[in-house]
């Protein structure tokens, strides 16, 4: 029921979107994105950062006559950590749909322009793993199914190509109730996006 909920949630405020954009008769802008995941879990004694990869597609809706826009993604993320010490490690692939407000500076139509956004977003976890673990361990049974927190970050437009430095923050626990001490998501990302 949950999930379900959930799903409508994210349908209906995508609805929401593109009604508001048929209004202000303001095409979206659609593009690609793709880059490196620095990840590790946040309030876990002794976890490591590793490397994954971030990327996916997004739209975005100009707000008309403001600086701002409206750019829901959907990415495909690799999160996970390493356990300090040990070559253990843990893998968590989420499809995540972060919707980000948008803040651009100077003047509409330069060829480089800065910006800066925020937003909440949606994980669902696809896949877990651990590797290298002296136990035998089914991490699809430890980490939870979904993962809710906040982006924050900056960017810069160069024409049809953008560069963002993004922070991802969960809010909720990573693992399930009974394996859960209060770790959560956090990476730092590096992406590149073209605008079509």
């Amino acid at each position: 029921m949950k999930s379900k909920v959930t799903i409508l949630s994210i349908v209906t405020g995508f609805i929401l979107l593109f009604s508001i954009t048929a209004h202000a008769q303001v095409l979206p802008k659609f593009g690609v994105k793709a880059g490196l995941n620095y990840s590790t879990f946040n309030n876990a004694d002794g976890a490591e950062y590793k490397a994954g990869f971030l990327g996916g597609v997004y739209a975005n809706f100009k707000i008309p006559a403001t600086p701002m826009a409206i750019q829901p993604e959907i990415l495909y993320a690799q999160y996970g950590a390493k356990a300090e010490g040990t070559d253990v490690k843990y893998s968590i692939d989420y499809v995540q749909i972060p919707v980000l407000a948008k803040f651009g500076f100077g003047a509409p139509g330069v060829p480089v322009r800065p910006e800066v956004f925020f937003g909440p977003y949606a994980g669902f976890n696809i896949n877990a793993d651990v590797e290298n673990s002296p136990f035998q361990v089914d991490a699809n049974e430890l980490v939870k199914n979904s993962d809710w927190g906040v982006v924050v970050g900056a960017g810069i437009q160069v024409s049809k190509l953008n560069f963002e430095f993004r922070y991802t923050a969960g809010l909720t626990d990573v693992f399930e109730d009974q394996y859960a001490d209060g770790e959560k998501n956090g990476a730092f990302s590096l992406t590149v996006g073209v605008n079509f």
